[in-house]
């Protein structure tokens, strides 16, 4: 699950990782608020992880039981 920790995210443009997804499951709703990774939509992929500058992106793995 691809988590976006808010404190790294500078929150002053759009955010150029949005583009990367393959399936568009990364959105912004302004260029001052941080990207939001709709879980359904996602595939896991890490592509906006590895893409994104500022470490703002983690690949968070359920804990196990």
């Amino acid at each position: 699950m691809i988590v976006v920790q808010e404190q790294f995210c500078p929150k002053n443009h759009f955010c150029p990782v949005i583009r990367l997804c393959p399936v568009g499951a990364i959105s912004q709703p302004d260029m001052f608020s941080a990207p939001v990774v709709d879980q359904k939509k996602c595939i896991d992929c890490g592509r906006c992880v590895r893409a994104c500058r500022t470490f703002a992106r983690v690949d968070v793995q359920p804990a196990q039981a």
